[in-house]
């Protein structure tokens, strides 16, 4: 075990004066050697996680977080492994299950104040920051010494309870209005359902269109045991439009206008004036149409 030992503070050494790379490899022959030691495990993740590969050392984590007391680490080790474990869950982006972690710590280790610190950050991510900052002052608080504080000490003290009392009160607050609004929010959708189908009257047809009636369908949870209706839906076809009829300008027609010419003959007796009408009094007539001017 001695030699265990000197070989896992060699490697610490490497970690210590910035070779991660030297540190890593170290602990991974180690940990080939020795793949039950609690304590080789340990640093490994360590080092994985200081190398900035948190992914490396989750499984570690997790590994030695599951071990039985007899083959896991000290318990004075113990508080050290909830807080890096939950310090690696959340630079992964599980905010979630690294503050279980961490409070899960916090129950068995409830003065570990590294374990307070990492729950104020894991806090703050899941979008609590009135926890989060509750929890910084309290720690501040603890942290520094009373002569700091002076007379006031004991005004502060009852002041952060006081933000304590109420920001539990708040946390109470949202899940009450959540059902007051759910019972509002169906109440309401029954009231305009009711007042809907009193106001709307049918829809008369027009002559030669087929007659439709709007109605509102409201979609419920609720209406488990509805009876079920028939809706008929009629597809009438779009009036075609007429075409407006455009002005169009008449042109002169040739002919319009003609010039009759009579030929008459050599007879002694004089001809009858002839009428125009006349269509056997125009046979010996030209009659050529001319432009109009």
């Amino acid at each position: 075990m001695a030699v265990i030992a000197e070989l896992i503070q060699a490697g610490l050494r490497l970690k210590q004066g910035g070779n991660l790379g030297g540190a890593i490899e170290h602990f991974k022959q180690l940990h080939a050697t020795y793949p039950d030691h609690a304590r080789i495990k340990f640093e490994l993740a360590g080092c994985w996680r200081a190398f900035g590969v948190p992914e490396q050392a989750l499984p570690l984590y997790r590994e030695l977080l599951a071990l039985p007391k007899s083959q896991g680490l000290p318990p004075k080790d113990m508080p050290r492994l909830y807080t890096q474990l939950g310090a690696t869950l959340l630079e992964m982006g599980d905010s979630a299950e690294a503050l279980t972690v961490i409070e899960e710590g916090l129950r068995l280790h409830p003065s570990y104040r590294s374990l307070r610190a990492w729950r104020i950050f894991a806090l703050s991510t899941a979008g609590e920051p009135q926890s989060a900052l509750q929890d910084a002052l309290e720690l501040m608080l603890e942290s520094l010494a009373p002569s700091r504080w002076d007379i006031f000490e004991a005004e502060i003290k009852d002041q952060v309870k006081a933000m304590r009392a109420s920001l539990t009160e708040r946390d109470a607050l949202p899940k009450a209005r959540s059902v007051d609004r759910e019972a509002s929010s169906s109440a309401k959708q029954t009231d305009a359902s009711a007042g809907n189908s009193a106001s709307e009257p049918p829809q008369e047809a027009s002559d030669g269109e087929p007659s439709s009636q709007h109605s509102r369908i409201e979609v419920t949870s609720e209406a488990l045991n509805a009876t079920e209706t028939d809706v008929t839906v009629n597809l009438v076809k779009p009036a075609k439009k007429k075409k407006p009829r455009r002005n169009k300008k008449t042109r002169p027609q040739m002919g319009k206008k003609a010039v009759r010419i009579d030929i008459s003959g050599e007879s002694d007796a004089p001809e009858e004036e002839a009428d125009e009408d006349d269509s056997s009094a125009a046979a010996g007539a030209l009659k050529i149409p001319i432009d109009p001017d």
